[in-house]
């Protein structure tokens, strides 16, 4: 079998999902939309490397280029996403190989300090064949839903379910809008959790985008919790083939009295999944140790799925060094952005940040 490799263009999408939609191991992050979120939001050139076995394409691999002298020169597959790297039809070994092979290739024609493949655990098994090494570990959580809602309900522990009975008893509720004009709502929640946290945030335009892309599609949904008629936290999913993912949930941090908040908007969704033929709910990747970490494992009757970022270092041992500055001065950055940043200038800093660096 002779395999050939190219970069594809516009052109090809509609291949390019074919091959997404066949692969037993795609994401919803493998498809040709998610690249355009990348495009759209942040200006930044995705390169979308394809395996062709006569003329028909077999095989893809996204990935992007960063040229920045702090953080490094580096090749992400694939940048704003929980998992990249590529997906191929049958699972050739060959063609998924050569992809690599490739991309390595083009890694040195750019002079790229390091290649940055983000991979479930269970698909990396071969990397290491290629000199990749493991490197920042978070994990995913996968919940069947391919169960009855009622089941999944009692598998919650008692005191999930006591909170969101509590929470319906006190009066929020959950209600899913149809408007894109909502995007306004759910950002101005987000600009405040992310100062609170000290993150920089996502542009407005990443949402509107992500709903442009996503929404008319039926890919994507939008719910908030509200308490007498005003939106307290909203909660944004993505699906795609029978998995429905969690994108982001954030409340006002006023309302963290109503104790349960969180639980509510999980649950709506998982009923959904339940309810439409969603096989898997996806719950997101979540950094080791975090309370985010705690929460999800807490009794909700998930799967734990390690999720990794492998590095290849084309120059010798190194680390990442964003990574480096992400384990050992998070804290710091976090108060400064905290405190001494306003929140007006947040959007722009973070649109900065993520269009030199990638996501942070």
């Amino acid at each position: 079998m002779s395999v050939k490799f190219r970069m594809a263009n516009e052109t090809f999408k509609k291949e390019w999902n074919e091959v997404v939609e066949r692969s037993p191991s795609s994401e919803i992050f493998h498809l040709f939309e998610w690249g355009e979120l990348i495009e759209k939001t942040y200006n930044i050139r995705v390169f979308r490397l394809i395996a062709e076995v006569n003329n028909k394409i077999v095989g893809v691999l996204p990935f992007v280029h960063f040229n920045n002298p702090i953080f490094g020169r580096k090749i992400v597959s694939l940048p704003f996403a929980d998992i990249g790297g590529f997906c191929v039809v049958n699972e050739d070994y060959s063609v998924s190989a050569g992809l690599i092979q490739k991309l390595v290739r083009v890694a040195k024609e750019l002079n790229a300090d390091f290649v940055e493949l983000r991979s479930l655990q269970e698909n990396a098994k071969d990397l290491s064949g290629f000199g990749f090494t493991e490197g920042f570990q978070a994990f995913t959580y996968r919940l069947n839903t391919s169960i009855p809602y009622d089941d999944i309900w009692r598998k919650y522990n008692k005191k999930i379910r006591h909170n969101i009975r509590k929470m319906k008893k006190l009066g929020l509720e959950i209600k899913e809008t149809q408007c894109k004009s909502d995007i306004h709502n759910y950002y101005q929640i987000y600009l405040k959790r992310m100062k609170d946290l000290g993150t920089p945030p996502a542009h407005l335009s990443y949402w509107k985008n992500m709903w442009d892309l996503f929404y008319p599609k039926g890919m994507m949904k939008l719910i908030f919790t509200v308490l007498d008629n005003r939106a307290i936290a909203g909660f944004v999913a993505l699906m795609f083939k029978k998995k429905l993912y969690f994108v982001l949930n954030v409340s006002l941090k006023r309302f963290w009295k109503y104790y349960g908040l969180n639980e509510l908007l999980f649950d709506w969704y998982i009923r959904y999944a339940c309810e439409n033929g969603y096989e898997f709910v996806d719950f997101g990747r979540t950094r080791r140790g975090t309370g985010v970490q705690r929460f999800k494992e807490k009794g909700w009757g998930v799967e734990r799925v390690p999720l990794c970022t492998y590095y290849l270092f084309l120059h010798g041992k190194m680390k990442n060094p964003l990574e480096i500055a992400l384990s050992t001065d998070a804290n710091v950055y976090a108060e400064v952005l905290r405190r001494l940043v306003p929140t007006s200038v947040t959007p722009a800093l973070g649109y900065f940040i993520r269009r030199k660096i990638g996501d942070v």
